[in-house]
């Protein structure tokens, strides 16, 4: 006799559980080739913890490295006439002539390396955002979102600056996000 409506068949049950059981099967294989790549790419257990011993030998100098990264202020000391602004690293105004030893807190790193608190800089021309006409082979290299001043009036001189894209790194490195990727 056959099924009544909106009821299967004892023998269409069968059909159904065997093509579950099918598509299961199926299903299964696949995700046991999808998984045996990754197993094999996974290092080995010495490896991991090195990477873990490292990275809690470099927790409290990278948090230090990316609080020195928020500000730039450097005192200058050379010859040059020149005077700078900028609001981000894509829009700076410069115009001037410089050649300075500084000193101070060095601002944005821009990659992993150590900071140091002194160095040469020197820029001659022209900047106006997106265009330039400076030669930049010992510029200063702003931070993304850096925003700050400088100045240099015959021997003396100053740059100062903040970035707050260092800032939210900074407060990110203390739950391990490296968004700027400068950590050793």
């Amino acid at each position: 006799m056959p099924a009544a409506s909106g009821y299967a068949s004892v023998r269409g049950m069968g059909m159904q559980t065997q093509c579950i059981r099918a598509c299961a099967c199926a299903l299964a294989a696949i995700a046991s080739l999808c998984a045996t790549p990754a197993r094999a790419a996974d290092p080995p257990a010495e490896s991991r913890v090195t990477e873990t011993a490292w990275v809690v030998l470099a927790y409290l100098p990278n948090r230090l490295f990316d609080l020195c990264d928020i500000v730039r202020l450097h005192v200058r000391v050379g010859d040059g006439v020149a005077v700078g602004a900028r609001a981000t690293r894509f829009l700076p105004v410069f115009i001037g002539d410089y050649s300075v030893f500084w000193v101070g807190l060095p601002g944005p790193r821009g990659r992993a390396s150590m900071p140091l608190p002194m160095g040469m800089e020197a820029q001659k021309g022209l900047d106006a955002g997106p265009v330039s006409a400076s030669s930049k082979n010992r510029a200063p290299q702003y931070g993304v979102g850096e925003i700050g001043a400088g100045g240099m009036a015959m021997f003396v001189g100053v740059d100062a600056g903040v970035d707050p894209y260092e800032l939210a790194d900074f407060l990110a490195g203390f739950v391990l996000v490296d968004f700027a990727h400068d950590d050793f």
